[in-house]
């Protein structure tokens, strides 16, 4: 069995001892217990441990003594108190002192077992936040943000402006073009930066769970809840959330953010008391929302409680001379990822990649540039026009046109279908785009599409 993780027990009762170290190693954890504050507070000092798990009314040392020694000495253990002089008053001092849960005696070892996986979780979550925060304090998301033209140098100039401000912020461009990224250099960037960022996709959950995930929830206040959780607006108190696709979330949902954006304050699922953070707020969406508010999709005075700072991030076709940047630093990323040789690129290849469209944007072209290297042999030292992938490669500008089967005995509305289909195309489906493309109003996009369909 693999093991579980590390604990250490404390109580003077040699029955309870055994109870628990049998049901928590029965689980795959390794347990050692001790009924003398004294010695398991000396074998702290030999070896680490996950969780310690301590009475509070014992003889020598009692429990709440055990709780400072641990708060000043092993900040990074998490403990568990178990008592059978339980009191709300009792609950609230070991829980001040630093205590993860309060446990009555006697209680269910399935109990028992619950909170210490959940405990074991919150450790392992806080390690690797620590991890995570030390990484991010010695990266500099601003020089990931690379690019020569105007339009990236303006974006650039946005972050600088508003990173140590606290308006909300709503970032626009299409899929892959760096949203997340910039509202990483808006965050590593500013006072917050110590603080969590919380990134949420908001296109990808049911609203129910969205709004579990955002704003928590108490136990009891639907099936499954067991215990209470904190929402992403918790867990990111002095930092930063990141709401990314928020175009798609319903207009329940657009309410409840609305009226949280006004003062921060929330109440839990199932909760009766409100709770306030602090918090700064980026969205991004890769749709027109004026156009969404034209069609009654999305709130007006939620646009504009969002949009305080607009950022946009113009698609990577749009700012080819960013191209030839860009493609020399994944290679030079992902030479190093790989082990690979770092190698240049030849004139013939870099004109290919940078007349190809990329409607995937920077993250198609990170995902080519990837491809090219990890798939090279070694052999030689210039990225070729053999490198690159068969679809790029042959790809010609104007060689839809040739495909389009355009012919003159078309009529004009079969014309017509044929470029909106092209353009619709070209745009992945954004509608929003397509309209501004073919200059011509979003209602009226919709009902060509309709007459088209009919």
């Amino acid at each position: 069995m693999k093991m579980k993780g590390r604990i250490i027990v404390i109580d003077d009762e040699l029955t309870m001892l055994r109870v628990i170290k049998k049901t928590l190693g029965n689980e795959g954890y390794h347990v050692e217990t001790f009924n003398s504050a004294f010695n398991a507070l000396s074998r702290l000092k030999e070896d680490s441990f996950d969780i310690l798990i301590t009475d509070l009314m014992m003889p020598e040392m009692d429990g709440f003594r055990v709780l400072e020694v641990v708060r000043d000495a092993y900040n990074d253990l998490i403990v568990v108190v178990i008592t059978a002089y339980s009191s709300i008053e009792t609950a609230i001092k070991a829980m001040k002192l630093g205590a993860y849960d309060f446990i009555p005696k006697p209680f269910d070892p399935e109990h028992l077992l619950m909170i210490i996986n959940r405990a074991l979780e919150n450790r392992f979550l806080r390690l690797e936040n620590v991890d995570l925060k030390r990484r991010l304090d010695q990266r500099d998301y601003m020089e990931e943000i690379k690019g020569v033209s105007s339009a990236i140098s303006a974006v650039k100039e946005m972050i600088k402006k508003v990173r140590n401000t606290d308006v909300n912020v709503l970032i626009s461009g299409e899929s892959g073009t760096g949203k997340e990224l910039v509202a990483k250099a808006i965050h590593y960037g500013s006072r917050r930066r110590k603080m969590p960022f919380l990134p949420i996709n908001c296109a990808a959950l049911p609203d129910d769970l969205l709004e579990s995930e955002l704003f928590g929830y108490e136990r009891g206040a639907f099936t499954g809840a067991y215990s209470s959780k904190e929402g992403l607006f918790e867990l990111a108190h002095g930092g930063t959330v990141f709401l990314d696709e928020i175009e798609s979330i319903s207009p329940m949902m657009q309410a409840k953010l609305l009226r949280f954006l006004q003062d921060r304050t929330f109440f839990r699922l199932g909760g009766k008391s409100s709770r306030q953070v602090d918090i700064r707020v980026i969205s991004a969406t890769n749709e027109d929302l004026l156009e969404a508010i034209k069609e009654g999709r999305f709130r007006k005075d939620l646009y504009y409680r969002l949009n305080v700072i607009p950022i946009n991030i113009p698609p990577l076709r749009e700012r080819r001379e960013d191209i030839p940047l860009l493609i020399r630093y994944f290679i030079e990323r992902f030479s190093k990822r790989h082990s690979k040789v770092p190698v240049s690129i030849s004139k013939e290849a870099e004109k290919v990649l940078t007349k190809y469209p990329w409607e995937g944007n920077v993250r198609e072209l990170e995902n080519t540039i990837e491809r090219i290297i990890t798939l090279r042999d070694n052999s030689g030292d210039c990225i070729n026009l053999e490198d690159i992938p068969e679809e790029i490669r042959s790809y010609e500008e104007g060689k839809e046109d040739d495909k389009a089967g355009y012919s003159p005995y078309m009529t004009l509305s079969e014309v017509e279908k044929r470029h909106i289909e092209r353009v619709l195309a070209f745009t992945g489906g954004n509608k929003s785009r397509a309209a501004k493309i073919l200059g011509i109003d979003y209602s009226t996009l919709l009902r060509k599409l309709r007459a088209m369909d009919a």
